[in-house]
């Protein structure tokens, strides 16, 4: 009987690995989640260059090699999957979200769709899926085209909502809204954020004391500059610099709503924005693409607005 009890109450440890980022929400909010559920979390992770960080998290490994009961890959991580599966005997969960194919051949179009690198990018993602135990994903219309992409077994698969990271995003009602009104993106300039809707829409409002705050970069950040120059907008605040998280929190504070993704993308129809968790968490009306992914958590009109795809 006591030996039941002792197992009954014994602390869980995971192992959170990889070469992830640690400032990333999508580790941090898990990280912490954990903790808080009385779980006791060993981070085993290396940003080394190369092939060199796989090197570094082996010996990292092999000091703790017993010392927890499951392993966490943590996001982003397709081929460190694989390094956990040669190293670890324990199962593995991979904190996936998405899949590598979507990031590089969908979404930011590196390689094209019928290139050697995208058969080798489906590759990777089809050995990290088939080698976990277990991959976490933002909705369940994500794993549906996983399942479906990758031939894998929809059990593989658990759907878990990200949420937003309550020691960043919180109200502070010391924080007054601007004036006008303001209406506020943030994130990358990504294909299918949709900013040139945005744009459009902010020169539509010009001379309707409506203002806009674009805060992001990179994507297709030439273009959208190149769009903002020839729009010659005065009700423009475009923030290219990185702020801080306090300096974001505040910032999107004193907006009176927040946009997210627009643009007429198949990555709409299964992912959810981070921003989306992050306005919410603020009290800050949120608006969106009416994707089906968003509309697994989200209500039109109840808690965001879902707008016409490609639309000012």
């Amino acid at each position: 009987m006591m030996e039941n009890k002792n197992k009954k109450n014994k602390k869980i440890k995971i192992c959170y690995f990889g070469a992830y980022r640690v400032d990333l929400c999508r580790n941090t909010i898990y990280i912490a989640g954990l903790k808080q559920n009385n779980i006791e979390v060993i981070e085993c992770f290396d940003h080394g260059p190369g092939l060199i960080k796989y090197y570094k998290l082996f010996i990292k490994h092999w000091k703790i090699r017993n010392d927890y009961d499951v392993m966490i890959v943590g996001y982003t991580g397709p081929l460190i999957v694989i390094l956990a599966k040669l190293i670890s005997k324990r199962p593995i969960i991979f904190n996936a979200m998405a899949s590598l194919y979507e990031v590089n051949i969908i979404s930011r179009k590196r390689y094209s769709r019928h290139s050697f690198m995208a058969w080798r990018t489906w590759l990777v993602d089809w050995l990290a899926f088939k080698f976990a135990d277990l991959v976490l994903v933002e909705t369940n219309r994500q794993k549906e085209y996983l399942v479906k992409k990758f031939r894998i077994k929809p059990e593989k698969f658990a759907r878990l909502f990200t949420g937003a990271d309550d020691s960043i995003f919180y109200l502070d009602p010391n924080i007054k809204k601007n004036e006008k009104f303001t209406v506020l993106f943030r994130g990358r300039f990504l294909p299918e954020a949709g900013v040139k809707y945005i744009l459009e829409a902010a020169k539509i409002l010009e001379k309707k004391d409506v203002n806009f705050i674009i805060i992001g970069g990179a994507g297709l950040e030439k273009e959208v500059r190149k769009q903002i120059e020839e729009l010659d907008l005065k009700n423009l605040d475009y923030v290219q610099k990185k702020l801080g998280e306090k300096e974001l929190r505040e910032k999107m504070l004193t907006a009176h709503v927040s946009i997210g993704q627009v643009e007429n993308h198949e990555r709409l129809e299964r992912t959810i924005p981070f921003k989306a968790f992050e306005s919410l968490a603020l009290k800050l009306p949120y608006i969106n693409g009416n994707g089906l992914g968003i509309k697994e958590l989200f209500e039109d009109r109840k808690n965001c607005l879902l707008v016409n795809m490609a639309d000012t």
